[in-house]
């Protein structure tokens, strides 16, 4: 695959096309390949180890196919009769883990998120009312950022629908004061726990009231709010 010529304490080849090496031994077309799959081999490595920012969907206990499970568990936040604690709701895990403790001393109150319908079993049906609301921790795929969008099931060009559903809230007449959150639109109830009699943590539809800041057109009055959570 070379002409060689003798020198001085060894020799000299000048490879034929196609060919490279010392002796001209190696096929060019194979060590490209090899240098491909080297390339390639890096690349998959790179996406199957990188991690993305992290949502939780509300109202499901698994992940949608763009993104990875971290966990599951159920919704929590301050109960809707109470002033104080946090305004954030938390996805709690199935299973706490406790350090030191003593019993009996109230601070902070958690209690369960349920669903509340309030009409025509819109935009979920009415047998929600009342019932725990599971959320999952999802971890996005080789994205940079993710953002919730309300009033739209839809994302903007070049970003990723995660999932998409209805915007949350705490009633507007109630004394706890919530975020707003994007409900699954298909939801689930959260397992091993059955209905409330008592007031937990209520969720409701959210709505526009557009004679207040808010244009009438394209927004309606009291019409239920979309949302949906983006990624890029």
């Amino acid at each position: 695959f070379a002409t060689c010529h003798d020198g001085v304490n060894g020799y000299i080849c000048h490879c034929f096309h196609g060919y490279k090496g010392v002796n001209c031994e190696t096929e060019k077309e194979m060590l490209n390949k090899t240098i491909i799959d080297r390339i390639l081999d890096i690349i998959e490595r790179a996406d199957t180890a990188s991690n993305g920012p992290t949502f939780i969907r509300w109202g499901r206990t698994s992940c949608p196919s763009t993104s990875r499970l971290v966990y599951h568990g159920s919704a929590a936040a301050s109960p809707s009769d109470h002033h104080g604690s946090g305004s954030n709701p938390l996805c709690l895990p199935k299973q706490p883990v406790y350090g030191r403790y003593a019993d009996k001393q109230w601070g902070g109150i958690l209690s369960g998120a349920l669903y509340h319908m309030q009409r025509q079993s819109k935009p979920f049906s009415n047998s929600f009312t009342n019932r725990p609301v599971p959320c999952a921790v999802c971890e996005t795929k080789r994205k940079r950022a993710t953002f919730m969008l309300p009033a739209t099931n839809r994302c903007p060009s070049n970003w990723v629908r995660e999932y998409h559903g209805y915007l949350m809230s705490s009633h507007y007449n109630t004394q706890y004061t919530s975020q707003y959150l994007c409900f699954d639109d298909s939801p689930e109830v959260a397992q091993g726990v059955g209905s409330f009699s008592s007031r937990g943590s209520d969720f409701y539809p959210v709505s526009a009231e557009c004679n207040r800041g808010l244009p009438c057109r394209p927004y309606i009055q009291a019409r239920e709010l979309t949302c949906a959570v983006c990624s890029k």
